[in-house]
Order: C-alpha cells, then structure tokens, then sequence
C-alpha cells in the first residue's frame, strides 16, 4: 500500500467510527459517515494493483454494514439511527423515516413502526389541536408548511365514505340549529383515510382528526388535503349533557320513535342539549342508539306497577326533570313530573 492510501484508510475508519458514537439526531452524522466511505474507498483507487471490482464492492458493502450496526445499535441501546429523516410535528414529536421503517419520537420515548403500519402512534395530547376553519382559511399555506407533519384537526363531519375516509370541511354555524347542523363550505377539504367501522359517526359530528399531510388534490374545483396514518378521537363533548323539555297540558301520548316504542305524555318537546350549547332532538338520539332507556334512567330504582290480578304491568320512575313509565308490553313513556302515571297508558 502506498502511504497515501494507508493515510486515506486510517482517516477514512476513524470518520466510520466517529457517527455512532453521538445518540442525538443530526444530518451531520450521515454526512461524516458518507465521507468515511468515501475516503476508505479512495484509499482502494491508490493502491499500486488497483481492483475495479473492490472498489466497486467496498463501499456497497460498508453501506449495508453501516445500516445494520445502526439498526442493532437501535434495538439495542435504544439509540436513534443515522439513516433516517426527521420531520418534526411539534416540539415534542417527530418521526424519524428510513427505508423499511419508521420511528416516533413521543417526549423522547421511541416507538418503532417497521413496514409504515401504524397510525399516530403518540400521545393525542402531544400536538395541539388546530380548528379546522383556521387550517382551511389558508389552505395552500398550511399545507406547504405541514406536508410530511402529523397535526392535529378539530371540527364537524362533512362526508363519510364507508371505512374509506372521513372528510372535514370548513362551516359556519347556524343560529338556534338542532342535531348539530352547520353550513359547510365544500370547496375546501380535510380528507382522512382510515380503515376502520365508521358507522358510529354521523355527518355533523365533532370529531378530531390526527393525521400525516401526504398530498393535496383538486377534484372539480374541490381543494382536499389528504391525511394518512389517521388516528380518530370522539369528542368529548358527547360524554355529559343536560335535558331541555318544554312541557305541556296535552294528556295525550305522543309517538316520539314509533321503532323504538318511545312516547311523550305531558311533554311538546324533549331535547338533549350538550356542552358548548349543541342541541339534539331526543327523538334523533333515540334513532341513532346514542341515548338508550338505560342513558334516561340511569341508576335510579323503579316501583312495580300491578293490575288487579297482581300481574306486572309497569315501572314507574321518578326522575329529576321527567319521570318515565316502563311497560311490560314494551312501551316507554316520558312523562310531564306534574302528570299522574297509571298503567292505563300501557294500554292506550
């Protein structure tokens, strides 16, 4: 070996070296590490009998050697590898993307997704949420600013497509509206692809969506931002709720959801009304299996309603803004508090 050549090579090993001896991300390790096979394959061209097919092999060789000692020093130390790219989401999570996988950086901890199989797979509360009129009122900026990034979206349900995608749109609010109607604004799109049962969702629903920006596309004058890896959350604003009942002198039973064999006696209006003043017909809840009699009930104990051959009939229940009537025959009545029930309305 010429002296230039052992030179090349000792520099070249040393600069190998040098990249796995830092744990932290940095381009600069990648580049130091692409200088040292440069060099050590260098080392080879002045050698006095050159070998074209070594000079070729080596550096292929130290690649593959390199990418394995990286991925080993990975699973093995926990230590985040040199061939990826960061793209970072917030300040606290980041992806670090490579040939055949992928690592989420959440507040430090990393989680390894080999293959891009999972969805967002940090804590939801690590990014903040952006609402989705704002997102969408500068449509082409964010997403120039967001492509390759998770965010995360908050806003209502414009379009369901099976267990395809789940669009957003941006709206604006409908004054006294009810079952949480908006008018939405349909030239402007967030579509997230999933691959999940979204019968559980309805349009007009406030939902979040966590999602990777991935491409932007234009369908008949419609800009749509698509999302991928989508992580979905329900919003909270469902889990607690009070009633709005507008009582009446009718004594009359009045068919709520004939399907469900619900009625109203005593009662022109029942609506279920939930945080931030979103109004929804209890007949619509009813429908939808999102309130049940056990939701109107609760925990509250029944009495026992007889005929005069002591035969079950009903339970009655005594409720803090309605009381309700149980039938054996499978009627469900709600019932103005200031109303007597009677196992009559069974029958009626």
């Amino acid at each position: 070996m010429t002296r230039k050549s052992i030179i090349l090579l000792i520099l070249g090993l040393l600069l190998l070296i040098i990249p796995f001896c830092f744990a932290n991300y940095s381009p600069l390790r990648l580049i130091i590490l692409a200088i040292a096979i440069f060099l050590i394959t260098l080392s080879l061209i002045f050698l006095k009998k050159k070998n074209i097919f070594l000079i070729i092999l080596t550096p292929i060789t130290l690649i593959c050697l390199s990418y394995a000692v990286d991925t080993f020093m990975f699973y093995k130390f926990n230590r985040i590898p040199l061939f990826v790219v960061e793209i970072k989401s917030s300040d606290s999570i980041s992806t670090y993307n490579s040939f055949f996988y992928r690592i989420f950086n959440c507040n430090n901890s990393l989680i390894l997704d080999y293959g891009y199989k999972k969805n967002y797979a940090c804590n939801s509360e690590d990014l903040n949420a952006i609402d989705v009129n704002t997102f969408l009122s500068e449509i082409n900026e964010n997403y120039e600013e967001n492509k390759g990034k998770f965010v995360k979206i908050s806003g209502k349900i414009s379009k369901l497509s099976g267990v395809e995608s789940i669009e957003l749109s941006s709206y604006t609010s409908v004054k006294d509206s009810l079952n949480g109607y908006v008018n939405f604004n349909n030239n402007y799109v967030l579509r997230a692809h999933v691959n999940e049962d979204l019968s559980s969702y309805r349009i007009y629903d406030n939902i979040t969506v966590i999602g990777r920006i991935t491409s932007k596309d234009n369908e008949d004058g419609v800009t749509i931002i698509n999302l991928e890896d989508v992580k979905l959350i329900p919003s909270d604003i469902y889990e607690s709720y009070t009633y709005e009942i507008i009582n009446s002198s009718d004594t009359t039973l009045t068919n709520l959801v004939s399907e469900q064999n619900f009625y109203l006696y005593g009662i022109s209006d029942f609506n279920v009304l939930y945080d931030n003043n979103t109004t929804y017909e209890l007949s619509y809840l009813i429908t939808d299996l999102r309130i049940t009699l056990d939701n109107l009930i609760g925990n509250v104990s029944g009495t026992n309603m007889y005929d005069e051959t002591n035969t079950l009939v009903a339970k009655a229940y005594e409720l803090p803004d309605f009381n309700a009537l149980v039938c054996e025959n499978g009627k469900k009545i709600l019932a103005n508090k200031n109303f007597e029930l009677g196992i009559n309305l069974c029958n009626e």
